[in-house]
C-alpha cells in the first residue's frame, strides 16, 4: 500500500471501492433504486488482504473533475473564496455564500452528496472489518482510521450545514429516504470521541509503504478544529501543544526562500511540514487543478479564480510591517518590497518597479489591451490578478490531469491554532517565548521581522494571529471556516470587492479608460468589479433541495425557502 495509490493495487482497490459502495445508500436524491446484493457475503472480506484493499479503498477520494468536496483542490479553494479571500470566473463560490445563496444550489448538493458517499464507504468497511479474520490490533487500529475519515465528513458537514444526518451504519433505501438530522452538538460528540479514541489508537507515523494514512497528529489536527469551532479554547490548546510536544513535525525550510512556494508543488506531500493530504499519482490519481488556476496566458490555462485585492492588501511589507504602517509601502508601488508569500500564492501584473510574476517563461501581464489572455475585465468576474499558490512549473501540458498533492492539515496550521487558542484561554501564558515557538517560526521562514511580546496586549495578538492565519493558509479552504467561527462573516462580505489598481493616465498601461465606459475604482484607484451581500441566515448553508424533496424529515435551515 506504498503512498495509498502508488501499487497496482489501486486498479482492485477501487473495484472493491465501487462494489462496496454499490451496496451502501447514502442521504441523496438517488435513493429510489434498490441496492444489489451484497459482495461479503463469502466473496470478500476473508482475510487480511481483503481488509487491506478495502482501507486502501477509503482513501480513494474525489478525483479527477470532481470538484465539490471538502477534500479537493477546487473544494478547498471554493470555501476559502466563499470567506472573501477570492471568486469564481462562473460566480460558484460567491453564490455558496451570499444574500442570493439558494437550496437549489448545485456546488452546495455536491458537497452534501459526496460526503455522504464517503460516509457510506465507510460505514460499509466498519462494519465488514468486525467479522474479518486478521489480527485483532491492526483490526482496531484500521478501524480508527477509518473513523477519523468518517469524523472529518461529519465536522465539515455538522459545521457548515448545522443539523445533519448521522449514519453511522449502512442503510436500506427506506431508512436513508426517510432518516432525520441529528442535532449538530450532538454531531460534534460522535466526532469529538471518534477522535479521542483513535489519538489513543493510531501511530505517529508510518512506514514510508504506508505513507498516507491517518496518524495521531492527523487525529489531533482535525480535534482541534473542532475545539476551535465551539471555543473550546483550553482543549484545543491542549491537544495542539501535544502536536508540538511530539517534535514529528516543523515547517519546511529545505528550499531556503523558496520553501514557501514549494511546499504546495509536486513533491510537498512528503515535507516534514505535511501532516495529512490527499495524495496524487501521476496517470492514476491526478485532478484538474492546474487547468482551472493557470492563467489564459500559460499553457491553456483557464484563469477560472480571481483573489481579491482585499486579500493581497493583506500581505505583509519586507520590515514585517502590514501596508498601513510599513515604512517601505508605497501606494504607488503596491507589489514592491512585499511578503514572500504573495509572490508565491498570486500571480502579480507589471506595475510601478514590479515586473510582474514570472511562470517558466512567461510574465504575467493582464494590461495588454482588451481581451487579450488574461485582461483585467475581460469577464465579469477578472480583476486582473490569478491564484499561483499551488501550480507547478514542471507541468506544461494536460492540465486536466494532474497529479499534485492536495494539502488538508500541516504544521503551521497547528502554530497559529494553538497560539489563537492559547491567547483565548489563557492569555497571560502567551509570552515571549510561546511566540517563538508559533507566529514568530512562521514570519521567519518568510523573512519577516518577529512580534515582540512587550508591544502587545490579548487584543492586538488576536489580531496578528488573524492576520497571520489569512495569508500563511490562503487558498487552503480554512478561510470561511474562520471567518464563520470569528463571527465576522457580515462585517467581511458585505461590499464591493477590488483587484488590481487602475490609472487615469491615458499613457498608463492600467489606463482604466473615460467616460462611462471607464472601469469602475475606489479611492485608492483598485478596480471594483463584484458587489457580494451576506445575511445572518447564511452562517450556515441550505440543506439541498433535492434530499428535501426525497425524505420529507429533513427540515431547511431558517432563512431559505
Amino acid at each position: 500500500m506504498k503512498n495509498i495509490y502508488h501499487t497496482l493495487e489501486i486498479t482492485k482497490a477501487c473495484l472493491v471501492t465501487l462494489a462496496l459502495s454499490l451496496v451502501t445508500v447514502s442521504c441523496s436524491d438517488l435513493l429510489d433504486k434498490e441496492p444489489p446484493s451484497s459482495i461479503s457475503d463469502g466473496s470478500f472480506w476473508t482475510g487480511e488482504g481483503d481488509a487491506m484493499l478495502a482501507l486502501t479503498g477509503c482513501y480513494r477520494f474525489q478525483t479527477g473533475w470532481s470538484h465539490d468536496d471538502f477534500a479537493t483542490p477546487q473544494g478547498l479553494l471554493y470555501l476559502d473564496f466563499a470567506g472573501g479571500n477570492g471568486t469564481e470566473k462562473e460566480n460558484f463560490s460567491t453564490l455558496m455564500a451570499s444574500s442570493n445563496t439558494v437550496a437549489t444550489n448545485g456546488n452546495l448538493r455536491w458537497y452534501w452528496g459526496n460526503a455522504y458517499t464517503q460516509i457510506a464507504k465507510y460505514n460499509v468497511f466498519l462494519e465488514n472489518i468486525t467479522d474479518c479474520p486478521m489480527d485483532g490490533d491492526k483490526k482496531e487500529i484500521w478501524s480508527a482510521e477509518v473513523k477519523c475519515l468518517r469524523a472529518y465528513f461529519l465536522f465539515n458537514l455538522a459545521f457548515y450545514y448545522k443539523d445533519v444526518p448521522m449514519p453511522l451504519k449502512t442503510l436500506s433505501v427506506e431508512e436513508a429516504n426517510t432518516i432525520s438530522q441529528t442535532p449538530q452538538a450532538d454531531v460534534y460528540a460522535q466526532v469529538e470521541t471518534d477522535l479521542k479514541a483513535a489519538i489513543n489508537l493510531l501511530p505517529t507515523k508510518y512506514s514510508s509503504e504506508e505513507y498516507g494514512r491517518f496518524t495521531k497528529g492527523a487525529a489531533q489536527v482535525l480535534l482541534s478544529r473542532l475545539y476551535l469551532a465551539q471555543e473550546k479554547w483550553s482543549e484545543a490548546a491542549a491537544v495542539l501543544r501535544s502536536v508540538i510536544d511530539s517534535g514529528t513535525y516543523e515547517l519546511d525550510r529545505r528550499y531556503g526562500e523558496d520553501s514557501y512556494e514549494k511546499l504546495f508543488q509536486i513533491g510537498g506531500e512528503y515535507s516534514p511540514e505535511t501532516i495529512f493530504c490527499i495524495m496524487g499519482v501521476k496517470d492514476l490519481y491526478t485532478n484538474s487543478r492546474y487547468q482551472y488556476l493557470y492563467p489564459e496566458a500559460a499553457y491553456g490555462g483557464w484563469h477560472q479564480f480571481a483573489p481579491y485585492n482585499e486579500l493581497v492588501k493583506e500581505y505583509f511589507c519586507t520590515d514585517g510591517k502590514d501596508i498601513k504602517t510599513s515604512e517601505v509601502y508605497d501606494e504607488n508601488d503596491p507589489y514592491a518590497n512585499r511578503d514572500l508569500r504573495l509572490y508565491a500564492s498570486v500571480f502579480l501584473p507589471p506595475l510601478g518597479s514590479y515586473p510582474g510574476s514570472t511562470y517558466n517563461d512567461i510574465t504575467y501581464d493582464c494590461f495588454k489591451g482588451a481581451n487579450t489572455s488574461d485582461y483585467y475585465n475581460k469577464f465579469a468576474l477578472f480583476n486582473g490578478y490569478c491564484p499561483k499558490k499551488g501550480c507547478d512549473p514542471s507541468i506544461i501540458n494536460n492540465l486536466g490531469a494532474t497529479p499534485t498533492y492536495t494539502p488538508i492539515m500541516r504544521y503551521a496550521e497547528v502554530l497559529l491554532s494553538y497560539l489563537e487558542a492559547l491567547n483565548e484561554a489563557q492569555p497571560s501564558a502567551v509570552d515571549q517565548d510561546i511566540l517563538d515557538l508559533t507566529i514568530n517560526d512562521i514570519r521567519d521562514r518568510v523573512k519577516l521581522t518577529k512580534l515582540e511580546k512587550a508591544n502587545m496586549s490579548q487584543e492586538l495578538i488576536r489580531e496578528a494571529v488573524r492576520k497571520e492565519r489569512r495569508v500563511e493558509l490562503a487558498f487552503e479552504g480554512l478561510r470561511y471556516y474562520d471567518v464563520l467561527r470569528w463571527g465576522i462573516a457580515e462585517k467581511e462580505l458585505n461590499h464591493t470587492f477590488t483587484g488590481v489598481k487602475l490609472s487615469d493616465d491615458p499613457k498608463a498601461r492600467n489606463y482604466r479608460g473615460s467616460g462611462t465606459a471607464a472601469s469602475p475604482v475606489d479611492e485608492d484607484m483598485y478596480y471594483q468589479f463584484e458587489k457580494r451581500t451576506w445575511s445572518p441566515h447564511n452562517r450556515y448553508f441550505p440543506i439541498p433541495q433535492n434530499d428535501l424533496n426525497v425524505n420529507k424529515n429533513l427540515k431547511q435551515n431558517t432563512g431559505y425557502n
